[in-house]
């Protein structure tokens, strides 16, 4: 009877659960994806040529062409519209948008692209396989008569900003 006492409590002690465990360390993994540092390059300037100081918009397009001058503002000169290139991670998704500072009674409005869906801001459109996002810009350049200063080469200055989406 002692065997089978001493057998029935050894039974009983490897079937019972040892206690509740108060700490465990479980290893586990995460992960990020770091993405290249975005730049943007100028590769051709905006250039809208000459214009009168005369009310009036002259409308540039994707093609170096002034497309609309209703005001008959435009005087010849250089036109080209803007080439850019953003890089930065292949095949990622980036948000671009433009904003003008408009000045000295040359405002910039309007602009447009070739990329997405060619009208600003720019939401969720990939770069390439190589990380290159290649944009071509045209805008509308509306002067005020009386306050645009005359001289060559006057700055129109706008801000690209790109981020990833």
């Amino acid at each position: 009877m002692r065997k089978l006492s001493t057998l029935i409590a050894v039974a009983l002690l490897v079937t019972l659960p040892v206690g509740n465990v108060i700490a465990l360390d479980s290893a586990q993994d995460g992960k990020v994806d770091v993405l290249i540092a975005l730049s943007l390059a100028e590769t051709v300037e905006l250039d809208f040529g000459a214009v009168a100081d005369a009310d009036g918009t002259v409308t540039l397009d994707l093609l170096d062409t002034i497309a609309a001058d209703p005001g008959a503002i435009h005087q010849g000169g250089t036109v080209t519209s803007g080439v850019y290139t953003v890089t930065g991670s292949a095949s990622t998704l980036v948000d671009v948008s433009i904003a003008a500072a408009n000045a000295n009674g040359l405002n910039l409005s309007n602009f447009t692209t070739d990329a997405g869906g060619g009208v600003f801001p720019l939401v969720g459109v990939s770069t390439d396989g190589t990380g290159d996002l290649a944009l071509t810009l045209g805008a509308d350049l509306t002067v005020q008569s009386g306050v645009a200063a005359p001289g060559s080469n006057q700055a129109l200055n706008f801000t690209i900003t790109v981020v990833y989406n």
